[in-house]
């Protein structure tokens, strides 16, 4: 359910890669409110209250999971930023800092996600023994694999690395 609640955040982006093949999230209409749905704050707050009242603690590790994803991107999307109060507002925080864009100290930030994510990654592999759950890490992990090294080619050449 982590890794479910991880994902979840960017999984518009990865189906309108899917869909179009276009990598940008710029967009309008009805793909700009799915966006800032799936990007909500308040929603995956109100998401992990209820989780905890009902003491579903699937719930509760998917909610959270989801909420420290927008959390994180909350402080490191610059100029990309999203509406991540919707539908309170829909004021925007751009970040001085990007893990992605080099104009934006992107290169060490996106160095810094990339050894962190490895260490969990480690960590859980280490702590969860059966098949099943090794699997289902390694799969994250090549999907966040791949695009970090598309965001990394933003990052040190200002271009896109992967073959996306």
């Amino acid at each position: 359910m982590i890794g479910a609640g991880a994902i979840l955040p960017d999984l518009v982006l990865y189906l309108r890669y899917a869909a179009s093949g276009q990598i940008t999230d710029a967009a309008g209409g009805a793909l700009r409110v799915a966006i800032d749905l799936f990007n909500s704050v308040p929603l995956y707050a109100v998401a992990l209250a209820l989780a905890l009242m009902a003491g579903r603690r699937w719930l509760v590790l998917f909610a959270a999971s989801a909420l420290l994803h927008v959390l994180t991107d909350f402080a490191l999307h610059a100029d990309d930023a999203r509406a991540h109060f919707w539908p309170l507002t829909g004021w925007v925080f751009h970040s001085p800092v990007s893990f992605w864009d080099h104009a934006h100290h992107g290169r060490w930030a996106g160095l810094l996600e990339g050894v962190l994510f490895a260490a969990c990654m480690v960590v859980i592999l280490r702590r969860h023994r059966a098949v099943w759950v090794q699997a289902v890490v390694l799969a994250l992990t090549a999907i966040y694999a791949l695009s970090f090294v598309h965001f990394l080619g933003h990052a040190f050449a200002d271009r896109h690395w992967a073959p996306w």
